[in-house]
């Protein structure tokens, strides 16, 4: 809600939605990396509850785990055919949040959500969102908040196979530079074991 300078009172509400990337293979992780823990929590717990941080709607894209349960905050949505990639990952959850004004996206398996979203959250967006920029420059389009109905006007056809970088192509989006904390995804053992994590059967 803002107040304007004659006195008239914005009461407009934006809708957040949250999307989690959970679906992929681990392939270079020798296991379902997103079941590693920090902490005493998965990576995919922890993601989600920093989502849940900026938004009351998260959908994970990826198959609920054994053990957890759908609430009125969380949901599962799979890609048909599974494994299709982010792209046809985030396709597919977008299509449960279509009321969202502002889009948040996640990493899965992300070493700082927490710190990654508040990143996200004061930094000062373009005309379609906004993500953050590594160290090397490079835009990480898995750490970003994204105007809801831009996000889906690039949604053509099927995602199958579409990179991220090329679904995004045509928005325009302003870059926040993050440091490489905020940035790092474990996506092997070796920078897993650096950022504290660990499970049975996590390579060594």
């Amino acid at each position: 809600m803002a107040v304007h300078e004659d006195g008239d009172v914005d009461r407009t509400v934006v809708r957040r939605g949250a999307i989690v990337l959970g679906g992929g293979r681990s392939t270079r992780m020798g296991m379902n990396k997103l079941t590693l823990e920090i902490d005493g929590a998965s990576l995919l717990e922890r993601a989600v509850a920093a989502a849940l941080g900026w938004a009351k709607q998260v959908v994970v894209a990826g198959d609920e785990p054994e053990g957890w349960e759908e609430s009125d905050g969380v949901r599962f949505r799979r890609e048909d055919p599974p494994f299709g990639g982010p792209s046809a990952g985030i396709s597919a959850a977008l299509a449960a949040l279509p009321d969202a004004d502002e889009i948040l996206i996640l990493a899965g398996d992300l070493a700082h959500p927490v710190r990654t979203v508040e990143a996200l959250a004061a930094a000062e967006p373009g005309p379609d969102g906004v993500v953050l920029v590594d160290e090397e420059g490079w835009p990480q389009y898995l750490a970003g908040r994204y105007r809801g109905a831009a996000l889906r006007a690039e949604i053509r056809g099927p995602m199958r196979g579409v990179s991220v970088r090329r679904l995004m192509r045509g928005l325009d989006l302003a870059t926040h530079p993050a440091s490489e904390a905020l940035t790092r995804d474990l996506d092997n053992p070796e920078v897993a074991k650096m950022s504290g994590a660990y499970g049975p059967n996590l390579r060594c």
